[in-house]
């Protein structure tokens, strides 16, 4: 301490204030720091705690337009394509996929879907048997479960080997589903009356 009071060129007789001014120094500062340390902590834990909320809430917000579009342009497909023409379409995409992937439906029939009311979406089920081998089948699902606009699930399947065991024997059921036209909108309007 007394070498650095000499490099600061402090005389003898002024270390004694020196030093007497730094201790009070020090003695205040942390008295200042005691008394502002946990609000400042806690004012730095609500700042963090703040700006995660903001980050949440720009996620909910961007997913909200993004789903909301979609919802838009399914409405009007919805709304233009009838009952019977979606269960037309169920088929013509299970017709062209298995086409695609070598594989000839040998049997179709449409099953009777139930949709309960609350439900927003009009379910088709379509029942299919065909033969194919273990890769084609494999591709066929997948080129099903890829498409980005496809609503069309499987629902239930047997699979079984044919009588030579070189072939699979597939009975599958498809369930498509779509959203109903304008389903939800005399609730919303009930609500804004209100």
């Amino acid at each position: 301490m007394i070498t650095i009071l000499n490099m600061l060129n402090v005389r003898a007789e002024e270390r004694r204030a020196v030093i007497i001014f730094l201790m009070c120094t020090l003695v205040v500062g942390n008295l200042v720091w005691l008394s502002m340390g946990p609000e400042l902590f806690t004012l730095r834990s609500q700042l963090d705690e703040d700006e995660a909320e903001l980050a949440r809430e720009k996620t909910v917000q961007a997913n909200h337009k993004k789903y909301k579009k979609m919802v838009d342009e399914l409405n009007p497909k919805a709304a233009i394509a009838g009952g019977g023409e979606q269960a037309a379409k169920v088929l013509e995409t299970l017709r062209r996929e298995a086409e695609g992937n070598g594989i000839r439906l040998t049997r179709n029939s449409r099953a009777a879907a139930r949709t309960r009311k609350d439900n927003p979406f009009e379910e088709h089920k379509r029942n299919v048997t065909f033969e194919t081998d273990l890769i084609n089948l494999v591709k066929f699902l997948q080129d099903m479960a890829g498409k980005e606009d496809s609503m069309i699930r499987v629902s239930d399947y047997r699979i079984s080997p044919t009588a030579d065991h070189q072939r699979l024997q597939v009975q599958m059921s498809f369930v498509a589903s779509y959203p109903k036209p304008n389903f939800g909108e005399t609730k919303s309007k009930n609500k804004k009356k209100r």
